[in-house]
């Protein structure tokens, strides 16, 4: 017999409590309305409360070769090239699915082992995308029985959905009605009090770690400000950027890049200090809004390092220049033009210090990111590249 996928009633009563909290949180902090920029952290309060979580279990990478652990699957082919791996790539591309109104999205998910999830987001491509209804199934032997977890009416924009906690290593989520149901990205994250390790064995997988230590307290983030060889940062509408916030695909949650005054030639950076180092092995940086992504016509890097290092007090920002300070170089762009730049680091390690720079440029769409993910595997191989 197929076990209940429920959980008991102390279980509801934990999220009810967490629910509640949330509540209380939102009204004591001055949460945001849902449809108020998000550049403004709308997901703090919900992850503060414990109901919204860190660590998604559908981005889960083999630390020996970064492919995602994780098997999607859809009951239709995606039109334009669009597949559904494409729903948890990181990448905000989108799966544009050919299924009419009267036929059912079902998209399935096989974990490569069982997790204990409690919150789910949907980024949907725009509003007139959302379904009339989402269900959610959990599975414990694979996707053989199904039990339901869940069936809900969505929100014309990105869908957030806390339910109890549920122990599955397979997942099977329909869209039924409403719109054309065009997906952006989707996250299941795991129960706060149940988390997978965010770093990988040799042969274990390995989950995007900033997130959990953003809500943690654990990064600084520090942007370039304006000097003879710096362009500073744009300080509207959209500053400061949430690179963590579920709605990957939403230009406001993002838009690194647009420098002050569009000081064409100078170069802009963002550093991110941890509180102590960590393993980092492979990098994701992306954007959803196709031309708007850094280094399509102009170069960018990414870098770690360990200690305090502080790039602004240099009278150069090339590579050599960055390099000499001691930061170790991990990946190179020079007009690259895809929209998810996803790499392995050159030199894995165990790094305190974390720094993308890049070329302000006039047209600023062709220099602008909204995402990033760290990914770490704590083997031999790994700490091998660590900087002294």
């Amino acid at each position: 017999m197929f076990p209940c996928l429920f959980p008991d009633r102390t279980a509801a009563r934990t999220v009810l409590v967490r629910s509640c909290l949330a509540v209380v949180l939102f009204a004591l902090l001055g949460g945001l309305a849902a449809d108020e920029s998000s550049h403004q952290d709308s997901e703090l309060d919900d992850v503060r409360a414990g109901v919204l979580g860190t660590v998604n279990v559908l981005r889960e990478l083999d630390a020996r070769n970064a492919n995602n652990l994780v098997i999607a699957a859809a009951n239709v082919p995606g039109t334009a090239g669009s597949t559904v791996t494409e729903t948890i790539d990181g990448s905000a591309k989108g799966f544009y699915p050919t299924v009419n109104a009267a036929t059912p999205l079902v998209i399935t998910y096989t974990l490569p082992a069982v997790r204990t999830v409690a919150s789910l987001v949907i980024a949907f491509e725009s509003g007139g995308d959302a379904p009339a209804t989402v269900i959610l199934e959990g599975s414990t032997d694979g996707g053989r029985s199904w039990a339901r977890v869940f069936n809900s009416r969505p929100r014309k924009t990105d869908f957030t959905k806390f339910f109890a906690p549920v122990a599955v290593n397979a997942l099977r989520l329909s869209l039924e009605g409403g719109g054309s149901r065009r997906l952006r990205e989707i996250f299941v994250y795991a129960d706060r009090e149940k988390q997978p390790g965010l770093f990988a064995g040799k042969d274990d997988g390995m989950f995007s770690f900033l997130r959990e230590m953003y809500y943690a307290g654990k990064i600084k983030q520090i942007a370039s400000r304006k000097t003879a060889v710096w362009s500073g940062h744009d300080g509207g509408k959209n500053f400061p950027h949430i690179l963590v916030h579920s709605g990957i695909s939403n230009f406001h949650d993002g838009g690194w890049g647009e420098s002050a005054g569009r000081e064409v030639g100078k170069r802009l950076f963002l550093r991110f200090d941890f509180d102590r180092a960590y393993p980092m092995s492979y990098g994701l940086i992306s954007n959803g809004e196709i031309g708007h992504i850094l280094a399509v016509d102009s170069q960018a890097e990414f870098y770690t390092a360990n200690g305090n290092l502080d790039p602004g007090t240099l009278s150069g920002c090339s590579i050599k220049d960055l390099t000499a300070q001691g930061w170790v170089l991990q990946k190179a762009w020079d007009k690259d033009p895809s929209g998810c730049k996803s790499f392995p680091c050159a030199r894995p390690g165990a790094y305190s210090q974390a720094l993308v720079v890049w070329d302000g440029k006039k047209q600023w769409e062709n220099n602008r990111w909204s995402h990033l993910e760290l990914f770490g595997a704590a083997t031999a191989e790994a700490t091998a590249g660590t900087s002294k």
